[in-house]
Order: C-alpha cells, then sequence, then structure tokens
C-alpha cells in the first residue's frame, strides 16, 4: 500500500471554500445530484430546491412545498444556474464538473462553461420528487447551529486535521509528491511494529471489498488478525469471528469481536511509539487508572441502529458503498446529536459518512483510504458499546493553567479546538501536560475564521489563549486522561504567560497524561515538544531543495518541509496548519524556534506546529496558529471574520424562519 493508503489521517474530501450564503444557503453534491436551496428574488419567506442529476442530467426546480418554477421550462432558470455558480465556488469547478459527469471542451472548467455544456446538451426535465428530501437535509442542515457547543473532550476528531491542502496528493514526505524520501526522525522501529501493523493491513484490506461475499484472499487476512491475538484474552472470540466472516455469516458481535483485535493491535503499536517518545523527551507519564463503572443510561436502540448500519459496511466494503447504504446512517445521527452522552459517537458517524458519501460509488474510487476507514470504522463500533465512550471526572485542579498553543480539529459538521497547556498545581506538587476542548456541531458552509465565531462565546479560555495569559483554575473538573471538562465558573484570567517561556522552562519537567485504552492508537499521538536551533530545509517540486529563505517566500505547498534537529530530519506537517489563524507554511519555514505537537502517521513521525517564533526586521515575533481566536486587526484576519460572520448570519436567520415556526 502506499503512504496515503496506509495513512489514519489521509485527506479525502477537499475543504468547502467560503462563500456568500445570501442567495444560495445550501448546495450540496450528494444522492447523486447537485442539489441544494435557493432563495426566492421576491418573497423572503419562499425557497426553491433545485437539484441536477449525475450522468443524465435530469434538472428539477421547485418551491419547498412543490410548486414548480416557472423559470424551468425547457431550459435551467436562474435559480439552477445560481446553483451552478455557488457549488463552483464552494466545491470548485473541477470537483463538480466531475461528479456531475460532464463532458466539456478541453481546458479548466468555469461556473459558466459547467452551465453552457449542461444546457447543449438538452437535458430532461426530471420529476420533483426530489425536493422534499432535499429540503429536509437542508432543515438538518441549519439544525446543526441549534445544537449546544460542548466542553467534553471528542478524541476521535484527531482523525479529522483542518485541511489546508488538496487532498488530491500525496502527504508529507510520500514518494510521487515530487519530493526527497526524508528519514525518520527516530531511524529505529521498536520491535514487533512491522508484524503488528501487517496484521492491520490485511485485516484492512478485507475491509475493502466487503465480507458479504468473502473470497480466499479476505479469509487469509482475517486469519492473519487472527493469529496475530492469538496470545491474548481476544484469542477465542476473535478466532470465531474470523472463522464466520471467511464464510460470510458473521453477526454484529463477530464485527465486533474483529474491531477489537485490530484496536488492540494499534493499541500495542500506540504503547512502543510512545515509550519511544518518553525516552527521546525525558518526561515521565501518569499511569492510567482503571475505568469507573459509570451509572448513566445510554439508549441501547440508537447504539444498535448504529451498530447496524456499521455491520452493513463492512458487508458492503469500500467498493461497494452506494448513495443508498451511507445515507442510511443520516436518522442515526440525527438521533445522536442532541444527547451529550453519544456526541462522541454522532460526530465521528458524522465524519465518516460525509467521506463515504463523498466518494460514493465506491466501485469508481481509483484507490482507497484503506487504514483511516477501517480506523474510523472500528472506532465506531467501539463506541457502540454501552459506557465506551464515557470520560469519568476523576479529580479537580487547582492552580494555575500556562496554554502552549491551540489544535483545530475539523470535518464538514464538526470542529473542536483543543488547547494544549501546562498546569501547575496550587499544592506544589509536578507540573503536568493537559488539555482543554470545546467543541460545536456546525453547517459545512461555516469555515476558516467563522469557526472561532461558534467556539468563542462557550469558553473563556480561548480569549485568554488570544491575549497571552495564563489562568487561574478552582475545582475545575478533570479526567484521568489529563482532560479539563471546563466550565468558567472555576477559572479566572491570570498575568500574561508567554508560551515560549512556558516551553522552554515549564514543559521538559511535566508530566505526560495518562492514556485511555480506547484511545491508544498511534493517530492518538500528539506529544507538545518545544525545538529551536534547527534547520528548515524546502524540497521543491522535483525533491531538490535548500535552506529556507529569510522571508520564507520559497514554501510550497507541494514541498515538504523537514527541520533537521539533532542531525536528524523531521518531517513538519503544515497541512494541519488551520486557515482560521495566522500561522501558515511560509512562517513555519522560516521560523527559529517551534512549539508542536509530535505526531505519527503512515509510518513516521511528523511535527505539527503550534506557534513559531521568526525574526522579521531583528525583532522576534511569535505566531499562533490560534491567534484569531479572540479577533484580530490583522487585514487578512479581518476579512475572513466578516465573511464568517455574514455567512452565519445568514444560517441562523433561515433557522429562525424555518426551524421555529
Amino acid at each position: 500500500m502506499s503512504a496515503w493508503e496506509r495513512s489514519s489521517t489521509a485527506r479525502v474530501i477537499p475543504p468547502a471554500r467560503p462563500r456568500k450564503l445570501a442567495k444560495v444557503p445550501f448546495v450540496e453534491l450528494a444522492d447523486g445530484r447537485l442539489q441544494g436551496v435557493v432563495s426566492s428574488g421576491s418573497d423572503i419567506e419562499r425557497v426553491y430546491v433545485s437539484s441536477i442529476a449525475v450522468g443524465t442530467h435530469a434538472y428539477a426546480c421547485s418551491t419547498n412545498n412543490n410548486r414548480p418554477c416557472g423559470g424551468a421550462r425547457g431550459s435551467f432558470c436562474n435559480h439552477l444556474r445560481a446553483l451552478i455558480n455557488e457549488a463552483v465556488l464552494q466545491y470548485g469547478a473541477e470537483r463538480v464538473a466531475r461528479y456531475l459527469k460532464v463532458e466539456g471542451a478541453d481546458g479548466e472548467p468555469t461556473a459558466q462553461t459547467l452551465a453552457a455544456d449542461l444546457t447543449a446538451a438538452r437535458p430532461p426535465r426530471g420529476d420533483t420528487t426530489a425536493a422534499a428530501p432535499v429540503f429536509s437535509r437542508f432543515l438538518r442542515h441549519l439544525a446543526y447551529l441549534e445544537l449546544a457547543p460542548s466542553t467534553g473532550p471528542l478524541p476521535d476528531m484527531q482523525w479529522f486535521p483542518p485541511t489546508r491542502a488538496a487532498v488530491t496528493g500525496p502527504p508529507p514526505g510520500e514518494p510521487g509528491a515530487g519530493v526527497e524520501e526524508h528519514a525518520d526522525a527516530f531511524a529505529e522501529a521498536p520491535a514487533g511494529l512491522d508484524e503488528a501493523l501487517a496484521a492491520v493491513d490485511a485485516f484492512d484490506q478485507v475491509l475493502v471489498a466487503g465480507l458479504l461475499r468473502p473470497q480466499p484472499a479476505q479469509a487469509a487476512g482475517l486469519t492473519e488478525l487472527a493469529h496475530a491475538v492469538a496470545g491474548t484474552p481476544l484469542a477465542a472470540r476473535v478466532a470465531e469471528a474470523a472463522e464466520k466472516a471467511a464464510v460470510g455469516t458473521a453477526s454484529e458481535d463477530h464485527f465486533l469481536a474483529l474491531a477489537a483485535a485490530r484496536t488492540a493491535l494499534l493499541g500495542s503499536v500506540h504503547d512502543a511509539l510512545t515509550a519511544q517518545l518518553g525516552e527521546t523527551t525525558g518526561r515521565p507519564r501518569a499511569e492510567a487508572a482503571a475505568p469507573a463503572p459509570q451509572g448513566g443510561q445510554q439508549p441501547t436502540n440508537l447504539l444498535a441502529a448504529a451498530r447496524s448500519w456499521l455491520s452493513d459496511l463492512a458487508r458492503a466494503g469500500w467498493q461497494g458503498i452506494d448513495h443508498d447504504l451511507v445515507s442510511a446512517a443520516a436518522p442515526v445521527v440525527s438521533a445522536l446529536l442532541p444527547d451529550p452522552a453519544l456526541r462522541r459517537l454522532a460526530t465521528l458517524l458524522d465524519g465518516f459518512a460525509a467521506e463515504l458519501a463523498a466518494s460514493c460509488p465506491g466501485v469508481s474510487l481509483d484507490r482507497i483510504p484503506e487504514r483511516r476507514w477501517a480506523d474510523l470504522w472500528s472506532r465506531a463500533l467501539l463506541l457502540t458499546v454501552p459506557g465506551a465512550a464515557d470520560a469519568p471526572v476523576t479529580d479537580t485542579a487547582t492552580g494555575r493553567l500556562l496554554p502552549l498553543g491551540i489544535d483545530v480539529q475539523e470535518h464538514a459538521t464538526a470542529v473542536q479546538a483543543q488547547v494544549h497547556a501546562v498546569f501547575e498545581p496550587a499544592d506544589g506538587t509536578a507540573p503536568r501536560l493537559v488539555r482543554a476542548g470545546v467543541s460545536a456541531p456546525k453547517p459545512d458552509t461555516v469555515v476558516g475564521a467563522g469557526l472561532w465565531q461558534l467556539l468563542r462565546p462557550h469558553m473563556s479560555l480561548l480569549a485568554a489563549v488570544g491575549e497571552g495569559r495564563a489562568m487561574e483554575l478552582s475545582d475545575m473538573p478533570i479526567t484521568a486522561e489529563g482532560d479539563l471538562l471546563w466550565s468558567d465558573e472555576h477559572a479566572r484570567p491570570s498575568e500574561p504567560a508567554d508560551a515560549f517561556a512556558t516551553a522552554r522552562v515549564a514543559l521538559p519537567t511535566a508530566t505526560d497524561p495518562a492514556i485511555a485504552p480506547l484511545d491508544r492508537h498511534p493517530a492518538r499521538i500528539a506529544v507538545p515538544v518545544f525545538l529551536e536551533g534547527y534547520m528548515a530545509h524546502q524540497a521543491d517540486a522535483e525533491g531538490k531543495g535548500g535552506e529556507s529563505d529569510e522571508d520564507g517566500k520559497g514554501a510550497t505547498r507541494d514541498a515538504a518541509l523537514t527541520f533537521t534537529v539533532a542531525g536528524r530530519p523531521l518531517v513538519v506537517d503544515i497541512d494541519r496548519l488551520p486557515t482560521a489563524g495566522p500561522l501558515t507554511p511560509e512562517a513555519v519555514a522560516s521560523s527559529a524556534a517551534c512549539i508542536g505537537l509530535l505526531r505519527w502517521d503512515a509510518g513516521a513521525f511528523v511535527v505539527q506546529p503550534l506557534a513559531v517564533e521568526r525574526t522579521v526586521r531583528k525583532k522576534t515575533v511569535a505566531l499562533h496558529a490560534g491567534g484569531w481566536v479572540g479577533g484580530t486587526t490583522d487585514k487578512a484576519g479581518v476579512k475572513a471574520e466578516k465573511t464568517a460572520t455574514d455567512a452565519v448570519a445568514v444560517l441562523r436567520e433561515r433557522a429562525g424562519r424555518l426551524l421555529r415556526k
């Protein structure tokens, strides 16, 4: 498999682009159609549901109560043309043309050429039966704004980094991206790592074709997974599950056993890698406590519905997915999302289903993100076990919180901002690393600076980070894994605290947090580190390169950036830099010091910058990935914030009219 296929965080869906929403508040490529909702030009209370079918290009346009559009008689009406224009703005003309299967003239397509090519073929007028489900999807789209944000941790959002780069290219450092191979900063792989990953890869390939009618090669992959856990308490259940799956008779419980075996193998990989990291950083790690049983009851019917859908996916395989199968997740997610106890599973399923929907039909896929989709499938399946997602409070925190930086994770319908910080207890015990996060469901059109508008009002810590301040905590609830369950009632702003001073002085002596059993996965490795004295190296499109220029102008998205640390190159994951902040690849390439997160994916360690120091006109300037969290006077930031404000305002106005009647 290629590095992209072996990546847990492979970019699958290009990011939605910011656009104005007043005319077309909703557009999507789904259910075999380009479809959306277009505002009426004459009546603010009226909207039109417009769609163009894939392949046949049959078009339809009617009001949401099924009255036909008078302009869509024999050709495209203005609503359909507006839909095409906004789809191109949001997704790009090439993606829209590819989805609709438009064969136009050579050259880069545009909204105008797309509309011309579509109408030139004289497409038939379709019926309006899709109007009701499309309008229902629009209401579901608006309903995300009605769901309350949460400060509970969503560990699975680590699989959804912000997508700065196009997804058509390989990940950083992969051969074929026009970059040279880079040696790993940790040259020797832990013993047994390759064997464990080989068993995982064998099972992941089983899921490509599905388990409805397994072939001999799939039976061999199942057997390899069972053999890999033969000496563990899972052995008997996994052996039975592999045997049943190999003949196409696996039940939901059997799929659950296979997912558990795969997760256990990746847990062993995680443990070996974190032990290696511990030797490198020299920091101790807190001991994981046994999980305490929780008294809360979760609705088993919703968990069973999610498990049933995931089992259907395993039977169909990634090559067998279609719009009908994937869309069956929508009612399950809608039922799960309002329940805070089920938010973690709902958010994971929603992001997973969106990727599958964008990839339908599976039979046409040129390549498949095998490890990523198997990760999401197995994690979601395990989260359907009652109590699996519990994050019990085990203590309270009183003392000073010194922020290091903000890590942003997002997919089409969710965002999480996670603050990594050093906590200094008031009782004088050793400092420790903690996290505090806030997450919110969102419509897919809220992107960039609009993310902060959803999160900012619900967590005073974000404002403190933006101002460069510490926080004083008093009895703040905290989990055994070091996640603060943030409540503004238990915190107040304190004195200024420079993140780089914290990284230089407090970070080296801090204790790393414990890790929950379900979160023992290589993709969950995010170890705060401080780097300085490195040399930045920028490879060009042909794999050649040199040291970065002082102003960093040579950095491009298509070239790999590495830091040479203690004589070893370490790849920098610049694709994780959020667009909702001032930290850019160019700034990272010209930096002299970096606060980052060490991660591991596709067989190598990489560093994700959270903040950098660089020299500008002989002065040291710090740039933070979350630098716009509290607002900004930066010209680009102000423009992005205004665009985001307008988009959120339009959606809230529509939600007020349509959801609260």
